[in-house]
């Protein structure tokens, strides 16, 4: 689906914090519909260049051929137009995108006909599509050279810079889907790509050329490392997109296994409004998709929700919250001595074990129906709330004396099962303030303070394949948030792309101040801080569903657009709301 890089530098209104997610959803069975979505026939980003103007100074040619990036027919015909007929015949505008606002960058002399473009990058997509946003500055030199009186670029960084607005017009967002090691859940991956004709073979092809690196060690493919497409086109006739693949790819293929490669293709092309069906040839002789039998058909969720209803505490016993109704949870044993605290459950078990925290934050426990005490899990300081994946554990971060942290899960399914230390190399040295397994159990959501300044990251989990059983958080990237508007502390996963963060309210350390929330995508998109929200305690969001937040003396509201509404009928004493995961 396309969406504006405007929001996702931050421009958007402050009204979305019950927007759905948006990326596409495809059903495993039955008739496969389409996405809004850019047509796959669709050349013309609608940029409006021109060519290099006769006298044009230097930096008029500079900016002309910057802007002239955004228009990539024929093979950049005119952007080329600005440069040595030499130079013009080398420059590899593919390479890479850097993004900037306008604001961000300017063409300034270093020396005789020596210019640096200096600029803030905002974003920088490289050959897979793939985003990254480094938010830093950096300076590009550009020489020019005059020739029969008029300037002309005689050297420049292969790639394109564009600003913002024309980033844009010129690049579509789309998301390809891989899979959890246990192939229950459709993963995303969100790519950029030009949009020009022909994005039906590169999706096909970056689909087999597999996931970003950082996602890549917490899911799997239907496709190997190597497979590639037989012929190298994917064609559109009649809203069929026939994929056309080396015999190597389906040699030996079980039905399981070729069905799901139909399924991730058909998720990736699907999103093209010209493609209706995903048709597979080998050699050009069709793949019969197999119908699988009962019990073994594909189940693959695309967008996993959190319970509507959510855990919370009221006095010292857990209650279910749904909408304004409050129920106790049924046999569970007398919490009164621990004082619990900040409960979590898990989608897969739905309340059969919950974890919760004593009331002084240093003990987790799991608790369990009809059992007659709480089961301690582990004693340590600044530990975060824990969160409960759908593959049978409870994590949490634990600090040694020295400070040193290690995430910890625990098996909530057999409790003699050992605990099991995740490696995570990456956040030694840190506090883990917040740590939150997404809904498909591949990502981890982690807020780190390092030295007082605090990062937001997304890591892939690695686990057994067959088992469930974590092992790794090694590969991640940084996400930004508005560093001027939002304080981070707690994070939690608001939809299957999507993170909301915010820093809570201490009433014994914090003054009353004005706070904000924000949403961030895994892609790197970030949506404008929610309005301003004074002592707020708690914050409780899910995948897909509404968000609470728990205020000082004024009890648990919901958030409704842009604004907070008191849901009176919600007893004052219900606090520590947490939807599953």
């Amino acid at each position: 689906m396309r969406t504006s890089l405007m929001r996702w530098i931050g421009l958007l209104v402050a009204s979305l914090f019950m927007a759905t997610a948006c990326t596409p959803t495809l059903p495993t069975d039955g008739e496969v519909g389409t996405a809004e979505a850019p047509a796959d026939s669709r050349g013309d980003s609608g940029v409006v260049v021109e060519p290099p103007e006769a006298g044009a100074s230097p930096e008029d040619i500079i900016q002309g051929f910057l802007q002239a990036g955004a228009r990539p027919d024929d093979d950049h015909e005119i952007a080329r137009s600005y440069l040595t007929d030499e130079f013009a015949e080398t420059w590899d505008p593919w390479t890479q995108t850097l993004v900037y606002t306008e604001e961000n960058m300017s063409v300034d002399a270093a020396g005789d006909a020596v210019y640096n473009v200096q600029l803030t990058m905002d974003a920088r997509v490289n050959t897979d599509g793939i985003m990254a946003r480094p938010d830093e500055p950096t300076s590009q030199t550009f020489e020019v050279e005059e020739i029969e009186g008029e300037w002309r670029i005689s050297s420049a960084p292969d790639g394109k810079i564009l600003d913002s607005g024309a980033f844009n017009s010129a690049y579509d967002e789309f998301t390809l889907y891989f899979y959890d090691p246990q192939e229950r859940f459709a993963v995303p991956d969100v790519r950029w790509l030009i949009n020009l004709s022909g994005q039906s073979t590169e999706l096909a092809d970056l689909l087999l050329r597999g996931p970003a690196p950082w996602l890549a060690p917490g899911v799997v493919s239907a496709f190997s490392e190597g497979d590639s497409l037989g012929t190298p086109a994917v064609p559109v006739s009649d809203g069929t997109a026939t994929v056309d693949l080396d015999p190597s790819v389906t040699a030996g293929a079980s039905d399981r296994e070729i069905a799901l490669m139909h399924n991730q293709l058909s998720m990736a092309l699907h999103q093209l409004t010209s493609v209706r069906e995903v048709r597979l040839t080998v050699g050009g002789a069709e793949v019969e998709i197999p119908e699988l039998p009962d019990g073994q058909a594909l189940q693959i969720e695309t967008r996993p929700r959190a319970l509507e209803r959510q855990i919370g505490i009221q006095g010292d016993e857990l209650v279910w919250q749904r909408n304004t109704d409050t129920s106790r949870v049924a046999g569970m044993p007398d919490l009164s001595d621990i004082e619990p605290r900040f409960p979590a459950v898990s989608t897969e078990a739905e309340g059969e074990v919950i974890a919760v925290m004593s009331g002084d934050l240093d003990a987790l426990y799991h608790v369990r129906a009809d059992s007659d005490e709480p089961e301690l899990l582990v004693e340590s300081d600044n530990m975060p709330r824990p969160s409960m994946d759908n593959f049978g554990w409870t994590w949490t971060v634990t600090t040694n004396d020295d400070g040193d942290p290690t995430v910890r899960a625990f098996n909530y399914e057999d409790e003699e099962a050992s605990s099991v230390a995740v490696t995570a190399d990456f956040i030694q040295g840190r506090e883990v303030t917040s740590l939150r397994i997404s809904q498909d159990g591949t990502r981890a959501a982690l807020i780190l303070d390092d030295a007082g300044v605090r990062s937001l990251y997304i890591a892939s989990v690695q686990r057994d394949g067959a088992t469930g059983v974590p092992w790794g958080l090694e590969q991640h990237q940084r996400l930004h948030h508005d560093q001027d508007e939002v304080e981070l502390e707690e994070v939690r996963w608001s939809a299957n792309d999507e993170v909301l963060v915010w820093k809570p309210y201490d009433p014994e350390d914090d003054e009353i101040e004005t706070r904000r929330m924000q949403r961030i995508n895994v892609s790197g998109a970030a949506e404008t801080p929610s309005e301003g929200l004074t002592a707020v305690l708690n914050v409780s969001v899910g995948e897909d569903r509404p968000v609470y937040f728990e205020q000082e003396g004024s009890g648990v509201h919901q958030i409704v657009g842009d604004r907070g509404l008191s849901q009176d009928e919600i007893d004052d004493d219900v606090r520590d709301l947490s939807y599953s995961g």
